[in-house]
């Protein structure tokens, strides 16, 4: 095999190589930069919500209690954006796009709301 061949071949393998490694890195930086958005984005929103949450725990027991509360209607909404950021939130960990050690936490969590207060439990059904 001619010499200027075997160097062409050793010099496109090694561009390759290099053009390979820049690819998957710079795919691992997005995809770790995703998940920092949508870790960012969805713990924004859960703080937003949890003052209404803990407003449900601590004042309502009961479905019957909170829809006669004056401001049922927003604490009904704001317990249907829970639901709705737990649901992207699962469906971004199925995209693989969320760790899986931050799911099980944020996993843990959705528990303790179901689990503890009945007012969610029982919207939940609904």
């Amino acid at each position: 095999m001619d010499a200027n061949i075997i160097s062409s071949l050793i010099i496109g393998g090694f561009g390759t190589g290099i053009t390979l490694y820049y690819s998957l890195h710079t795919k691992k930086v997005a995809d770790d930069q995703m998940m920092k958005d949508l870790f960012s984005d969805f713990n924004k929103r859960y703080s937003i919500l949890n003052d209404s949450l803990y407003q449900i725990k601590d004042n309502y027991e009961t479905l019957e209690k909170l829809t006669v509360a004056p401001n049922y209607s927003e604490l009904k909404n704001k317990i249907n954006d829970y639901f709705n950021l737990c649901a992207e939130e699962y469906f971004w960990y199925c995209r693989k796009r969320i760790d899986k050690s931050i799911w099980k936490s944020w996993h843990k969590g959705m528990n303790y709301w179901y689990n503890n207060v009945p007012v969610i439990k029982d919207l939940w059904k609904e």
